[in-house]
């Protein structure tokens, strides 16, 4: 104790030390109940307002990456649905189409080949007649030929 007392001595501290000491605590454990336990709250407040609610806020982000997911994954089969209909009411339209081209065509082949018929024999008949006119008319040039 007495080294303390000669450091205190040399250090130029004497018995008003205890008192600045006492008054030291006193204010200390004063500011502790009514100050400090309340910032000490704040900090621990704020701490679980920001800090803790990143894992929140990480739920929440994984939540909404899985909706993206699922919504894009909806959209997909919703695209693909919607595919699938026009194609099959464009091969149906296709079909459709197509079946009436053939019986356009049938009918004009039908046509066609009455035409085609009709005009053979209206060949036939002017062949005939050339050919009967066919002795006349070698006849008259055999003349012609040899006059």
């Amino acid at each position: 104790m007495d080294t303390f007392l000669n450091i205190f001595k040399s250090l130029g501290a004497d018995f008003t030390f205890f008192y600045q000491l006492a008054l030291v605590l006193v204010f200390y454990f004063a500011l502790k109940y009514s100050l400090f336990g309340k910032l000490q709250e704040v900090l621990e407040l704020r701490e679980n307002k920001t800090t803790k609610l990143e894992g929140n806020a990480n739920k929440k982000f994984a939540e909404a990456e899985e909706l993206a997911q699922k919504y894009k994954s909806e959209l997909s089969k919703a695209n693909q649905e919607a595919y699938t209909f026009l194609t099959d009411k464009k091969n149906n339209a296709l079909d459709v189409q197509k079946s009436k081209l053939k019986e356009v065509e049938n009918q004009l082949n039908i046509q066609v080949e009455a035409k085609r018929k009709e005009f053979m024999a209206e060949l036939e008949v002017h062949k005939n007649n050339v050919l009967k006119e066919a002795d006349s008319l070698s006849g008259d040039l055999v003349n012609k030929l040899t006059n």
